[in-house]
């Protein structure tokens, strides 16, 4: 290969950021006010404020209504989501207030084929992974760049999120290494010109107490200077004996906007999370029969005042825009994130240890992790006409830079009883793990993108990336061992949207991803990236003037080169595997008259190994872990504004979620379950009083079976108290 050192191309990356660094930004915000004169009648003003709410929505801000209307996630650009040939779905923050969700997974429990992936679910207080289209999700991103190096660099919290978009499907073509099944993209709130202060009190199920606090404005008249602030303060349990959930978060933001041309916004966020990460519990319990029954739901395998998960993390960066001309826009993004965690916790073996199926051996494991991180991304969009066409072309390049440091230890520890647990168990003496690791990679990716719209009909996008990475992997407690591995991977995407006057989209689309497989085969060969392709055909409906927006898909994604046990050496792997994804996706959202809103998603998942080893030929055709073939949700909310009670909403949903299978090494099936949540809210002065409830019928129920089993969360009430002035 007859290419450029990495740190050649890493160098000449550096040199070209530096130069697109140079004072920028800014977008331009000039909707005209309008005002009313004369005798028109009252109900004219609310109704041109609403359609012009719905023009001047921004991909970055507010949703305006229930239905988003646009989105970046899925082009980079602030495009129309009805003119994005790939499925996008975006959460705003008004409906996970309205859901009472307190996480990422929580908030996006409404939303069409996501679930559930690596560890506990709701249990779970440490991470954000879920899975799309039959593939995890690991990696976050805030504001289109990578946030956090690993899972367990801790989840983002959601008052600090303006909207949440999930791009499904490949989209390496501008993000670089990520999952085939797509990504979530979190939008951090950003300053605002207008006053905001807001202060909410919280207390509900398992001892949970929260104080959080918003406020944002200009800082002059002009509105050249403004600021948000952003607080939170947590102190609660979980449902999990010995498991807290405690929180503390802040999130200063400042942005500089000179005129209309440029913009600056600083964005920075401190959070520390007090918590256990919870190992789980056996199958035999919970999935499959124990002569003792069920294992409770609330039972922890660990030790208490051992157990514990105490991460901070720290990230700053800024968002620069800058308009050359009404045709020339000049994006800069960066950002630098750096997390330190102690995770002790302790494991359980899968089977008794004792005949009567009551005892089970345990290890601990000492763990210190540092994680650091920076993400940088430089984009040039112009706008141009050719004949009856207009197009916005986007070309640009992005490095990230990640590192982590992984510390571990092993200890012996006694078993414990699971049906009458009786900790204070000794630990013994600290051994040296072989998983402690320092592992580095870096990215750079040159990407081109263009946007063709032909008479306002038809929408033609066309898309490539070429993306350098260098991987390196080293013992942590012998440094000398060390592995390195240089990949290089082009990916594109081309697509079609027809857009009916009616409001009716039809789309069609093909797009690639890829992932780095580190490691080698029995010939010492580095392992090739692994590739995802999906085909893609889908319709919405989003007529003009309505709070609608109305998806319908159908898919095939494939993964290949997936490793697999080496058919000659069983010791060794080899990349001859293929996974295949079909489904189909709807999803709604609408505004059914002045006081109702209903969202409603159906997903059905056929995720499974098309193709193995011959030294594993029973894995051909076996479905993929977490992934049920049928889910489907229904939410709904109404302001009784027609009874004379404008300040009363009243909301309830219903979420079922299909059967799944474990990870190959468990056997069993993780049965279907129903959860149904509601709300109330009722508002009065610069008061808003709400009362959420999720799983209001208390099922008992097993939400995931990965490595371990995890019980899903019980009944969970929370009242809020919010004041805004």
């Amino acid at each position: 290969m007859n290419q450029p050192s990495f740190r050649k191309r890493w160098l000449t990356t550096a040199i070209a950021v530096a130069a697109c660094s140079a004072p920028t930004v800014v977008l331009a915000q000039d909707a005209e006010q309008r005002t009313s004169s004369g005798s028109g009648s009252s109900t004219e003003l609310p109704t041109l404020q609403v359609t012009e709410s719905r023009i001047y929505e921004e991909a970055t801000g507010p949703v305006q209504g229930i239905a988003a209307s646009r989105s970046a996630t899925g082009t980079k650009t602030d495009t129309p989501i009805i003119e994005t040939p790939q499925s996008i779905s975006v959460v705003s923050s008004e409906e996970f207030r309205n859901y009472g969700a307190r996480n990422v997974s929580q908030a996006l429990g409404y939303t069409a084929g996501l679930s559930n992936a690596y560890g506990g679910g709701s249990a779970d207080t440490t991470q954000d992974s879920m899975t799309s289209r039959g593939f995890g999700l690991f990696n976050s991103y805030r504001d289109g760049s990578k946030y956090q190096v690993n899972v367990f660099d801790g989840q983002q919290e959601l008052y600090g999120l303006e909207r949440l978009e999930v791009l499904k499907g490949p989209s390496s073509i501008l993000y670089g290494v990520a999952s085939p099944g797509g990504l979530i993209n979190t939008v951090s709130k950003r300053p605002t010109s207008e006053p905001l202060r807001e202060v909410n009190i919280q207390a509900g199920s398992f001892d949970r107490r929260q104080i959080s606090a918003d406020f944002s404005d200009a800082l002059d008249k002009e509105g050249e200077f403004s600021y948000r602030l952003t607080m939170l303060r947590r102190e609660s349990n979980t449902f999990i004996d010995h498991v807290p959930d405690d929180r503390t978060y802040i999130a200063p933001a400042f942005k500089w906007q000179p005129n209309e041309d440029t913009s600056l916004t600083l964005l920075s966020e401190y959070q520390h999370d007090e918590s256990v990460y919870f190992w789980g519990l056996p199958s035999n319990g919970t999935i499959l029969p124990n002569p003792n029954g069920n294992i409770a739901r609330e039972r922890f395998g660990g030790e208490p005042g051992y157990d514990e998960y105490d991460n901070e993390r720290y990230s700053i960066g800024y968002l620069f825009e800058h308009d050359f001309s009404n045709r020339l826009k000049l994006r800069h993004n960066l950002r630098t994130m750096h997390t330190d965690r102690d995770v002790n916790n302790i494991g359980l073996t899968q089977s008794p240890e004792s005949t009567d199926g009551r005892l089970y051996s345990r290890t601990a494991n000492d763990r210190r992790d540092a994680s650091k991180a920076l993400t940088s991304d430089t984009s040039l969009q112009y706008d141009w006409e050719a004949g009856a066409t207009t197009n916005t072309s986007l070309v640009g390049l992005d490095y990230t830079r990640q590192r982590q440091e992984s510390e571990r230890y092993r200890r012996t520890v006694s078993p414990l009883d699971l049906y009458d647990p009786v900790y204070g168990s000794e630990l013994g003496e600290p051994i040296p793990n072989t998983y402690s690791q320092v592992n580095r990679n870096e990215q750079v990716g040159l990407y081109f993108q263009n946007q063709m719209k032909i008479a306002d009909k038809w929408v033609v996008m066309l898309g490539g990336r070429q993306d350098w990475t260098d991987t390196k992997s080293s013992r942590y407690f012998d440094p000398s061992q060390e592995q390195q591995q240089d990949d290089d991977a082009f990916t594109g995407r081309v697509g079609f949207v027809y857009l009916a006057e009616n409001g009716l989209a039809p789309f069609a689309s093909f797009s690639q991803s890829f992932e780095v497989a580190t490691g080698t085969d029995r010939s010492g060969n580095q392992f090739e990236p692994t590739r995802g392709e999906q085909y893609e055909l889908g319709i919405r409906f989003q007529p003009e003037g309505w709070d609608t927006l109305l998806t319908a898909t159908a898919y095939e994604l494939t993964q290949e080169n997936v490793l697999v046990t080496d058919p000659v050496d069983t010791s060794f792997q080899r990349q001859m595997g293929e996974v295949r994804s079909r489904g189909i996706e709807l999803e709604a959202k609408t505004e059914i008259g002045p006081n109702t809103n209903l969202v409603a998603a159906y997903a059905y998942t056929d995720a499974r190994t098309t193709k193995s080893s011959p030294a594993t030929p029973d894995k051909v055709g076996e479905r993929t872990g977490q992934t049920p073939y049928n889910q489907f949700s229904l939410w709904g909310d109404y302001r009784f504004s027609e009874f004379g009670l404008p300040s009363l909403k009243v909301g309830s949903g219903i979420r079922y979620v299909g059967s799944t299978l474990p990870n190959s090494f468990l056997d069993g099936e993780v049965s279907d379950f129903t959860l149904v949540d509601a709300m109330v809210s009722y508002e009065t002065g610069p008061w808003l009083l709400s009362l959420n409830a999720t799983n209001l019928t208390d099922e008992t129920y097993i939400e995931s079976c990965t490595y371990a089993c995890f019980y899903g969360e019980p009944r969970s009430i929370i009242g809020t108290a919010s004041y805004q002035w």
